[in-house]
C-alpha cells in the first residue's frame, strides 16, 4: 500500500501538480493527479453573538464574485494563528481580540493535500483592511440568520464558508461560552 512513483507535471508559483501511481488498500494500481497545495486558514469574524463579517471577493477561477470568510495561506514559518491574525486584518479591517481555532478540514481530498485550519474571532477591533494588489474585497457585516438563509438559498456556495458557518450555528451556544470563558480570563 502507498506511493510507488512520482513525476512533477506542473511547477506554479505556490502550487504543483504531480502524477503519482499508488497502490490502494484493495491492491489495484491507480494513477492519481495530485495538486500539491500550502496548508491554509479561515476565519469566521464575530461581531457579536447575531452578526458576522464576511468578504465579497471576486474570484477569477470562478469569474465572479462569492461571499466568503477571510483567508489565507500560511506562510513561510508562520502558526496557523498567525496567518488568521494576518489574514483577518488585511481582508476585514478587523483585529481579534480573542482568536480560537475550531477545526481542521482538507477542501479536496480527492485531488489536493489543501488542509485549512478554521478559526473564530471575537471581541474585533476595527484597524483598518490593509488587502494585497491583487485582491478585490468587499466587506460585509451580516446577521448570522441571514448567512444561514444564504447558503440554503445557494447564493453562498464557498466550502470553507458553508462549513464554517454551519460549524458555528450547530455549536453556537458551547463556542461562544468558550469564547466567553477565554474573554474572562484575559
Amino acid at each position: 500500500m502507498g506511493m510507488q512513483s512520482a513525476r512533477m507535471a506542473y511547477i506554479g508559483k505556490r502550487v504543483y501538480v504531480s502524477i503519482e501511481r499508488h497502490r490502494l488498500p484493495s491492491g489495484v494500481i491507480a494513477d492519481r493527479e495530485i495538486v500539491r497545495f500550502p496548508q491554509s486558514v479561515a476565519v469566521v469574524p464575530l461581531l457579536n453573538d447575531e452578526e458576522i463579517v464576511l468578504i465579497r471577493q471576486y474570484r477569477p477561477a470562478v469569474r465572479g464574485w462569492i461571499y466568503e470568510v477571510p483567508a489565507g495561506i500560511i506562510e513561510g514559518g508562520e502558526d496557523p494563528a498567525e496567518t488568521a491574525e494576518r489574514e483577518l486584518v488585511e481582508e476585514t479591517g478587523y483585529e481579534a481580540g480573542i482568536m480560537m481555532k475550531v477545526l481542521e478540514l482538507y477542501l479536496a481530498p480527492g485531488y489536493s493535500t489543501e488542509l485549512i485550519h478554521i478559526f473564530l474571532a471575537y471581541n474585533l477591533k476595527y484597524v483598518g483592511e490593509k488587502p494585497e494588489l491583487h485582491e478585490v474585497i468587499e466587506v460585509k457585516q451580516l446577521k448570522l440568520s441571514k448567512v444561514v438563509d444564504m447558503i440554503y438559498s445557494g447564493e453562498l456556495n464557498d466550502a470553507k464558508t458553508v462549513a464554517s458557518i454551519l460549524f458555528l450555528v450547530y455549536n453556537k451556544s458551547e463556542l461562544l461560552k468558550n469564547l466567553s470563558l477565554i474573554s474572562n480570563a484575559n
